[in-house]
């Protein structure tokens, strides 16, 4: 092993992608999915530009803001768990790209 501070993003990620994979008691099986699929995309998209790539997940973040609050997701817990695990991979390596992230400024929505 080496230090931490040769740790990059990518091994992070697949960490994280491990961690869910094989996770049991924390989260829903589908929130986990949800999280595997945010992390997998987000390795496809690692050799992008940081702009690009930060562009491209606050609008999926932004679009899921507005799914998360039609009424035709009510009722399916499934698909909630699901998308909401896909939204915490996203904000969560957002997050480790810089902290403004957490808390998106989006004109469309209000953070309370």
């Amino acid at each position: 092993m080496g230090s931490v501070s040769d740790i990059s993003l990518e091994e992070i990620i697949k960490r994280k992608i491990m961690y869910y994979q094989s996770d049991t008691k924390n989260e829903t099986i589908q929130e986990n999915k949800g999280y595997i699929r945010g992390y997998k995309e987000i390795l496809e998209d690692l050799h992008m530009e940081e702009s690009d790539f930060t562009d491209k997940y606050l609008k999926i973040v932004s679009d899921l803001d507005v799914t998360f609050e039609e009424t035709d997701y009510l009722g399916n817990e499934e698909l909630i768990d699901e998308l909401s695990g896909y939204n915490n991979a996203i904000v969560d390596v957002l997050r480790l790209i810089d902290e403004k992230y957490l808390y998106p400024i989006n004109p469309d929505c209000i953070y309370i």
